[in-house]
């Protein structure tokens, strides 16, 4: 019984209430790249906000006054704990945040966090002003409204964050004996905005979030390998030259692994291309276990050659991704009668980890994977080389090791 009254209420809450969600990992790609869409236009609005606010908190002369009058000399070192205790901190926090390579990581936690700390303490600033006559209650819908428009949030974390301002501007009030119709009728002001804001908050989410998924299902069409099912070389090309300078403002480790198939050619000359191409697709579906990640990728980089991406990876996690690739094909134990390696399907893989820097190129980045896959051949196939110091000492276009592109299979 108790089960399915939750269960009613919760259909309830969801028909009041829809969620905007994918299932994963697409929802995890679209937070991504909506932190990454709005990181200018949440930039630009803080600063327009933010940079008024810190005026009418910090200027003198006539707001020094100003905020003499309203707040009362009794009251200033309360005034001074929330300008420089709580809200420049907290301002130059969003603005550093929003700068830096932290912002990925760590905006979206700051923003939930710094938006209730200025709410709070515009309540307080009001309920000091209400012995002398004055009130922020013009200024309260805006911060209300503020988690929607102004701190980037997704709908969930907006709502939250604009239902605890109006909890808090309510109670605040209530202990602070600040009561009549005024206030009724304020607390009125603050309950629609917060309704109304969050309305068009979810409507305009509700179409970022189609429009995002339009996108990303013509370009799944656009970018899949016909054979494979997995991503080809053009996704990889651009994904590459994305990822790259991501990684380098971040400055995090890339990782890039090229994957052959061993002797395929005598397996297509013994088996038949039909067989082939049926060997290449079993192959594909085994790589997606190592980019499961949402920056990470595999994609077919050309005939029985595979590569697979790998965001913010080290070597320690490029060597365990690469004993899982080589145990999960063994356990596919897929026959290979002309191969002097194995009687099973193998593969060779050449990894490069390396952190982008401005000194460098993706063209660079790739060639050192190659030769890691040439040296991996040639001690003897079915295993992997991982290079990453000799990066340092690789000159892009010049292979170290001479060989002609098709001795690799």
């Amino acid at each position: 019984m108790t089960r399915h009254f939750a269960a009613r209420l919760n259909d309830l809450v969801a028909r009041v209430v829809p969620r905007l969600t994918f299932d994963e990992p697409l929802e995890s790609e679209f937070r991504s790249w909506h932190a990454e869409h709005a990181r200018a236009r949440v930039r630009n609005a803080m600063w327009l906000a933010m940079g008024n606010m810190l005026v009418v908190m910090l200027a003198g002369g006539p707001f020094r006054e100003m905020r003499s009058a309203i707040f009362g000399p009794e009251n200033q070192t309360i005034v001074d704990v929330l300008r420089f205790g709580f809200i420049v901190p907290s301002c130059l926090a969003m603005l550093v945040v929003s700068y830096t390579p932290l912002y990925r990581k760590w905006f979206g936690i700051t923003a939930q966090i710094v938006a209730p700390v200025h709410a709070l303490s515009f309540v307080v600033m009001d309920i000091l002003m209400h012995p002398r006559g004055y009130s922020l209650s013009s200024w309260m819908p805006l911060v209300v409204l503020a988690p929607y428009f102004l701190f980037g949030m997704l709908h969930a974390q907006a709502v939250r964050t604009s239902l605890l301002v109006v909890l808090a501007y309510a109670l605040g009030g209530e202990l602070a004996g600040v009561s009549g119709p005024q206030r009724v009728f304020d607390m009125f002001v603050v309950a629609f905005a917060c309704a109304i804001g969050g309305a068009v908050h979810f409507a305009f989410q509700r179409g970022v979030r189609r429009n995002y998924l339009a996108k990303q299902v013509l370009s799944e069409s656009a970018n899949r390998d016909s054979l494979t099912g997995i991503h080809n070389r053009r996704m990889f090309d651009d994904h590459m030259q994305r990822l790259w300078q991501q990684a380098l403002r971040e400055r995090v480790p890339l990782a890039l692994l090229l994957v052959d198939l061993d002797h395929f050619k005598a397996f297509n000359d013994r088996r038949g291309h039909q067989a082939g191409d049926a060997c290449l697709a079993k192959v594909a579906s085994v790589l997606p276990v190592a980019a499961r990640r949402p920056f990470d990728l595999a994609a077919r980089y050309g005939g029985e050659e595979f590569a697979v991406l790998l965001y913010d990876a080290r070597r320690d996690r490029v060597e365990e991704m690469c004993r899982q690739l080589h145990a999960t094909l063994q356990k596919a134990a897929l026959e290979h009668p002309a191969s002097p390696v194995s009687q099973y399907v193998t593969f060779s893989i050449g990894a490069a980890c390396v952190e982008p820097n401005l000194g460098r190129h993706p063209e660079g980045f790739i060639q050192l994977a190659d030769e890691a896959l040439y040296a991996a051949k040639e001690r003897g196939r079915n295993r992997t080389v991982i290079m990453d110091r000799e990066y340092e000492t690789l000159t892009t276009g010049a292979f170290r090791i001479p060989r002609a592109r098709g001795e690799a299979a």
